[in-house]
């Protein structure tokens, strides 16, 4: 069994929503799969001020507001379906507030998220407004946490893409070649899941035969 988080760094209920949600039933299908889905619309969710308590307590962030909600969804989830309207070329506030916050997550919880996978979802109102740099953003939030980015099955490239023309979860709907990518991303997400769910739990237990600690490294930090 492997478990399946499913992000919406929208603060709408439209195109991003139903991709995400639509990727989750594609992930479903592949036995063995459970999701879980969580937004970011109507939460109450601060930006990163920078003030280092995190680094000098070695804690999750210590603002108190709605995004403490999803930080043991992210420590459960064994696979990460995250997408994003295109703000300017990019992610979505919220999202970006979303992906500062948990940064502290490689100190409080070293290697947690190591070896996991995550896929990404772009939905932008114009045809080439932006798509492809916002799923690198969330690609690299992966990247960043020592995770597998997953592009998706075949023709997908780096992701799940929608052209949505502003019309919300009908434009979604509409684009019947980027709802493909987003069906086939919540798929190759899946399978990756339930590999890279095995292959930890052998190499933990591998590691724990060896002597190897694979669970207690700290991060080099330059100061």
């Amino acid at each position: 069994m492997a478990k399946i988080l499913g992000i919406c760094g929208s603060v709408r209920k439209g195109a991003t929503e139903h991709a995400v949600r639509e990727a989750l039933k594609a992930a479903e299908k592949i036995p063995g799969i459970e999701t879980e889905f969580w937004t970011v619309r109507g939460k109450k969710i601060g930006y990163c001020v920078h003030c280092d308590r995190c680094i000098r307590d070695k804690t999750m962030c210590v603002i108190q507001d709605d995004l403490k909600e999803l930080e043991n969804l992210v420590l459960e989830a064994d696979g990460f379906i995250i997408g994003s309207p295109v703000y300017d070329m990019n992610i979505s506030a919220q999202l970006t507030a979303v992906f500062n916050r948990l940064r502290p997550i490689y100190l409080v919880h070293p290697g947690v998220l190591k070896n996991k996978v995550g896929g990404a979802i772009a939905t932008g109102g114009t045809r080439h407004g932006g798509q492809e740099f916002a799923l690198q953003a969330i690609l690299n939030f992966y990247i960043m946490h020592e995770m597998l980015a997953c592009g998706g099955l075949g023709g997908c490239y780096n992701g799940g893409k929608i052209w949505s023309k502003d019309m919300k979860a009908q434009g979604a709907i509409d684009d019947a070649v980027g709802m493909d990518t987003v069906r086939r991303l919540g798929r190759g997400v899946a399978e990756a899941a339930i590999v890279t769910a095995l292959g930890r739990k052998e190499w933990r237990e591998k590691a724990k035969e060896l002597n190897i600690d694979i669970e207690g490294q700290s991060p080099l930090r330059d100061h």
